[in-house]
């Protein structure tokens, strides 16, 4: 299509909405210019642009998009990056854009409106009402987010996710890059680069750890600057994909950029002047013989898993090192500050159970231990502290219907943590996780027996807990921590369940309780040589079938440990839910059915937990947490009130729920209101730590150490 051709169709549109002798408007030839949806054309009164009587102008100039290559005349919005709508005559009725709100968030509208964003039509009568009657698009494919990619931080990342779900083509990507900035390292590069491959990068945190200076620049710079054509390979939260700098610059001539031009050298926050001089200032203010070292290695040991440290975090790490400094050098732990958090310090558990200060990670990293074999660190405790998360929004409603949480908490049903108070559940998750932590099968894989004692000697050092008395030795730190004797009214037939163990009758119990068995069993695969000959799944049913004996739980527990072993692989581009539940085969055991499709073209809708099941049997609360969380895996306060607000166990749903989610977002990346009022959340984040360290490369017990914290019975 040229140019004249659009001007026609817009002075077209023009005659049939004001009259077949409109005079009063005109287009204006001066601006008309090709977008990436097709041709921009303006108009104003002719006493404007004619006359230049700025009395008459239209403010802000209207303007229709003639878009190529249908010619459909689309009405731009009044804002730059506003999406545009249908042209319509006024008067008439319409069907109106649902247009996936992913698109508006990007602020990508200048791009035009994707066909595939599209999730249907909404009829509008003339006089502005909606109807409710809607047509579908077959053709709409749900957005990237909702999807489960990581969520962009900017333009370019939306981009590139466009491109992966099929929303924009390749001719409107190459558009929308030639007003786009990278970042090219320029230390820490991974990979050799060549003439024929360059990497860039689309945001700080999709850089190299390593890197700590680099160029940014605008494409269009780069581009030019290639003496060949060279592949561009762009790393983001999508998929690697490669761009050739000659298509770039073929781009760039039909769509020049419009933005100034970008190019100057950046560098990390830690690396700058602010940090060496705090680090000074500390050691002139408590009396250190010489400065902490500034937290270079911590922010790169937060970004080895995926996390960024704020500006805040990084000064908050100089002050505790300072103080941790400070207590090294003096030998005296009473010197260590009362305000912990705003000393950037984080209480811990030694081996008696005491707390201590140590610098705080901000669920960011593990200093001992930054990089997982198999498991991300993020994963790992993010599933543990989300698990403790969720069972504490869901006690508020754990014995209420449906209609009963609603008379209570009103028609949307609970909306925020009533009480932080961990729970039962959690109290058996660490207990059963420590047990498997002193686990001597490593000595021998193919010993199943090993490893199911251990895991009971955990569970009955919980019923001591609970003031029971039970006949194996109690020790290691976690009973020595006060606050564990907490009586959280555990359910009757699984505290029952778990007496009959300490009798030497196994496997007495029924019920969802077999499910805990999955995050300590796939953790037992978390490094080399770490787990049974058999694998994850014959340590969920070995843990499993202590305290239950019905064959569809003890497989259920065997289903969710695969979907872990997936969700807590480390990796820059985790597997969404909806697509792991579906990856992991267990006969007998249907969660697939509580997953939506998204690879699937049309309109999907996440199911509802309340019509999984009654909510009480092991099936319906695996389902209930699945069908929570899939598709929300990036609004993890979404996903856990989706997972308690129902008429089932929502405690238990919950406590998957969060445990789902927190392996996908980390502990940083769950709603950090509730954190801040979470019971305990640093000692599961330590036992957290421990298992993680543990089923890694090389654990504390293999080195000789732990023996007090862990001992080996």
């Amino acid at each position: 299509m040229e140019t004249a051709e659009a001007v026609a169709r817009v002075e077209e549109w023009l005659r049939a909405v004001h009259g077949p002798r409109v005079s009063g408007l005109r287009v204006d030839h001066e601006k008309v210019r090709r977008v990436p949806e097709g041709w921009s054309v303006p108009y104003n009164s002719v006493a404007y642009l004619d006359g230049g009587d700025a009395g008459k102008e239209i403010f802000p100039p209207p303007r229709l998009i003639v878009r190529e290559p249908d010619g459909q005349l689309r009405e731009a919005g009044p804002r730059p990056g506003d999406l545009s709508t249908p042209a319509r005559t006024p008067g008439g009725g319409y069907w109106a854009e649902l247009v996936d709100p992913e698109v508006a968030e990007s602020g990508l509208g200048y791009l035009g409106v994707p066909e595939m964003a599209i999730g249907g039509w909404e009829w509008v009568e003339p006089d502005g009402t909606r109807t409710g009657r809607e047509r579908i698009n077959p053709r709409y494919r749900t957005g990237p987010v909702r999807m489960g990619f990581d969520r962009p931080v900017n333009q370019l990342e939306w981009m590139l996710l466009f491109a992966d779900v099929g929303w924009l083509d390749d001719d409107r990507l190459l558009a929308g890059l030639t007003q786009a900035d990278v970042l090219v390292p320029r230390n820490g590069l991974v990979g050799k680069r060549t003439a024929e491959w360059y990497p860039v990068y689309t945001s700080t945190r999709q850089l190299p750890a390593d890197t700590t200076e680099w160029r940014r620049v605008d494409l269009a710079t780069l581009a030019s600057g290639f003496p060949a054509p060279t592949l561009l390979s762009f790393y983001s939260p999508a998929s690697v994909r490669k761009v050739s700098s000659a298509d770039l610059v073929a781009a760039l001539v039909r769509f020049p950029r419009s933005r100034p031009p970008v190019d100057v050298v950046e560098s990390r926050f830690e690396v700058g002047g602010e940090p060496a001089r705090l680090v000074r200032e500390m050691a002139a203010r408590l009396g250190l013989r010489s400065p902490a070292d500034t937290p270079v290695h911590e922010a790169r040991y937060a970004r080895t898993n995926g996390f960024e440290l704020t500006d805040d975090e990084i000064r908050r790490t100089a002050v505790g090192k300072s103080w941790e400094q400070l207590v090294h050098e003096t030998g005296d732990p009473r010197r260590w500050p009362t305000d912990l958090a705003g000393n950037g310090l984080q209480p811990v558990y030694d081996d008696d159970g005491r707390i201590t200060p140590q610098v705080d990670a901000f669920g960011k990293y593990c200093a001992r231990a930054p990089k997982g074999f198999r498991y991300g660190y993020r994963r790992v405790t993010g599933a543990f502290v989300g698990f403790a998360l969720g069972e504490a929004l869901g006690q508020a409603v754990d014995a209420l219907g449906l209609d009963e949480i609603r008379a209570r908490f009103g028609p949307r049903g609970v909306r925020d943590l009533v009480s932080g108070e961990i729970g039962p559940l959690t109290q058996r998750l660490l207990f059963l996780t420590d047990g498997v932590i002193r686990s001597r099968h490593r000595e021998d894989p193919t010993d199943h027996a090993v490893l199911a004692d251990a895991a009971a000697g955990g569970l009955l050092r919980w019923l001591h807990t609970q003031g029971d008395t039970v006949a194996r030795e109690v020790d290691g730190w976690l009973v020595r921590v006060a606050d564990l004797y907490a009586d959280r009214l555990p359910d009757a037939d699984e505290l029952a369940a778990i007496r009959d163990l300490a009798l030497g009758r196994s496997g007495t119990g029924s019920g969802p309780a077999a499910l805990l068995a999955a995050l300590p069993a796939a953790l037992t695969e978390g490094g080399p040589g770490t787990g049974l000959a058999q694998g994850a799944r014959t340590a969920a049913r070995l843990i499993a079938g202590l305290t239950n004996q019905s064959d569809e739980d003890i497989a259920a527990a065997e289903y969710l440990t695969g979907v872990f072993e997936r969700l807590l692989a480390d990796g820059t581009n985790p597997t969404p839910l909806w697509i792991a539940g579906r990856d992991v085969r267990v006969p007998g055991v249907d969660v697939e059915s509580a997953l939506p499709d998204y690879a699937k073209f049309g309109l999907l809708d996440a199911h509802n937990p309340e019509e999984m099941g009654a909510g009480r049997d092991t099936a319906t609360v695996l389902r209930q947490a699945f069908s929570a969380v899939a598709g929300y895996e990036n609004r993890p306060d979404l996903a856990l009130l989706r997972a308690v607000n129902h008429s089932g166990r929502s405690a238990f749903t919950g406590a998957l729920a969060g445990a789902l989610v927190g392996a996908r977002v980390g502990i940083p990346g769950l709603p950090a209101s509730w954190l801040e009022r979470l019971e305990l959340r640093y000692l599961v984040e330590i036992l957290a730590t421990d298992a993680y360290r543990h089923f890694n490369r090389s654990s504390p017990l293999g080195q000789g150490g732990w023996t007090t914290r862990y001992p080996r019975t």
